[in-house]
């Protein structure tokens, strides 16, 4: 019996890397391999606004193209995707000028595994990215981010409207007895691949296994497409990590984001 064809961790990293040039509304070639992406009507959406790299350039270099780029562009905030594997000295440098590295893990899911077990009682549906604005500013406010301003939080809310110009951009909900949406995920297509994203449940509403259902969804969702690939980023330190590997995903790789945010 032939293995499962897992997604290489480059197939996934050029697929990142892909969607999010093509969610930029300018792409600027930096250097082989690395782009500055800007999108002004976006602007406190920091994957949106970023220095993308699929090599690594040496932390110095990421800084000062940050520095020119997005202060260029009158950006408070600095910020570096790194799809790649980023060597000790890249991450040290980033954080002497004052970024937070956030090592991610990237895993995926090949559709050969079939469909995940459907949650008994638990209903998803498809519903417009708009119709989780209120869901999803309440876990801003509550738990992603405390302390975020109206502005920011504004754009991370109006960005999930242009999403779709880099393939379908799907949203999935369960919602309480009153019609609530209380848990929601997203998935992204685009060619070969798709991203489940953005899985979560208001707090009072955990524990009835809705990422469970929602997950199952997005895999059923990946398989009647043809999609031979469904990818996600984990937080390296965090337990997703090892709640999708209990559901057939598996790791293919580092990747990491810095950030350093403006003053309060």
């Amino acid at each position: 019996m032939s293995e499962t064809p897992y997604a290489s961790y480059d197939e996934a990293a050029d697929w990142y890397a892909d969607v999010m040039r093509a969610r930029a509304s300018t792409v600027v070639d930096v250097a082989d391999g690395v782009w500055a992406l800007l999108s002004p009507e976006h602007a406190n959406s920091f994957v949106h606004n970023t220095v993308l790299a699929r090599r690594d350039p040496g932390g110095d270099a990421l800084v000062a193209w940050a520095d020119e780029i997005l202060g260029g562009a009158g950006l408070a905030h600095r910020h570096v995707v790194l799809k790649c594997r980023a060597s000790d000295d890249t991450l040290a440098a980033l954080a002497g000028a004052g970024y937070s590295p956030e090592p991610e893990v990237v895993m995926s899911r090949p559709s050969a595994l079939g469909p995940m077990p459907h949650v008994d009682g638990v209903v998803v549906e498809r519903v417009e990215p708009v119709a989780t604005s209120d869901f999803e500013a309440r876990l801003w406010r509550d738990e992603w981010l405390p302390g975020i301003g109206d502005a920011e939080l504004g754009d991370l809310l109006s960005r999930r409207t242009t999403m779709d110009v880099a393939g379908p951009y799907l949203t999935f909900a369960v919602r309480d007895a009153a019609g609530t949406i209380v848990a929601a995920a997203d998935m992204s297509v685009r060619g070969a691949g798709a991203e489940v994203d953005g899985v979560a449940t208001w707090p009072e509403h955990r524990g009835k296994s809705y990422g469970d259902a929602l997950i199952a969804a997005c895999v059923d969702e990946a398989i009647a497409r043809g999609i031979p690939h469904l990818h996600l980023e984990a937080l390296t330190d965090d337990w997703p990590r090892h709640w999708y590997a209990r559901r057939g995903w598996a790791e293919l790789g580092p990747f990491t984001s810095a950030t350093r945010r403006p003053p309060a």
